[in-house]
């Protein structure tokens, strides 16, 4: 009887994530369609193709960085306090801190770091660091008793406890925190490039003409789009995928 209703729901499953899958891949085709069409007709012909390469992967640099440094600190966090007794405490102050505006506090990250790669990268782990602390938070907090209780039986106390109970428990909501982390840190160290006036990404687009339909902007749009979709594919998406799978019961 079991397997008979969890059959037609795994079937189902696959059929959403397929269609999904193929719209993506037909999205994206369309794109890099378009892309070899505008290239082939001469229309990116002006675009300095090395400087918005080194534009591109500065700013990706910058990113995957300042993401790494979130990530640990964020888990890291999240582990230490989602299974204290102070839990409830930090909770809501963590929910403050959230909510400030992250480019309020811009200018003090310029005073205390100066124009630097590390003043953008630390400004970005201030954006990304949230989402990533609360999934795993959230996914703490929420986890059934029983399975907290499983896991002290079968002696996951102490330190042992954070690595055999708890760090497997919070892998999806790490996941999850971690792909919209990341669409934030796009916007975080873009824009921090642009304010700061640092080489990158958000210092191309801001100095190109953009009074009208600028050849270079689309072709920079275009790249950053391209390394979007690859990292989804490539990384998130099979991850996803297998604690998916893993973690469905």
């Amino acid at each position: 009887m079991i397997h008979s209703v969890a059959h037609p729901q795994t079937r189902a499953l696959h059929r959403a994530h397929v269609k999904r899958r193929r719209r993506t891949w037909f999205i994206m085709t369309g794109v890099v369609g378009a892309a070899l069409f505008l290239w082939a007709s001469g229309y990116f012909g002006d675009v300095i193709w090395p400087a918005l390469g080194d534009a591109i992967l500065r700013t990706t640099y910058r990113l995957l960085v300042a993401y790494g440094i979130a990530l640990l600190l964020g888990v890291s966090i999240a582990l230490l306090v989602g299974w204290s007794p102070l839990a409830d405490l930090f909770f809501p102050l963590f929910d403050i801190l959230q909510n400030i505006p992250s480019f309020a506090l811009f200018p003090f990250f310029i005073y205390f770091f100066g124009s630097t790669d590390w003043m953008i990268i630390l400004f970005a782990v201030s954006s990304i660091i949230w989402p990533i602390l609360f999934a795993v938070l959230t996914a703490i907090k929420s986890a059934h008793k029983d399975l907290s209780d499983a896991a002290t039986i079968f002696g996951a106390r102490g330190v042992k406890r954070v690595y055999r109970y708890l760090a497997p428990l919070s892998f999806p909501a790490m996941l999850t925190g971690s792909v919209v982390g990341i669409a934030i840190g796009w916007e975080a160290v873009i824009g921090s490039e642009i304010i700061s006036n640092i080489s990158g990404f958000g210092t191309f687009i801001k100095g190109v003409d953009i009074s009208g339909v600028s050849p270079s902007a689309i072709a920079g749009a275009l790249g950053i789009l391209v390394i979007v979709f690859v990292i989804n594919r490539l990384v998130w998406a099979p991850l996803l995928t297998e604690s998916a799978k893993r973690y469905a019961e």
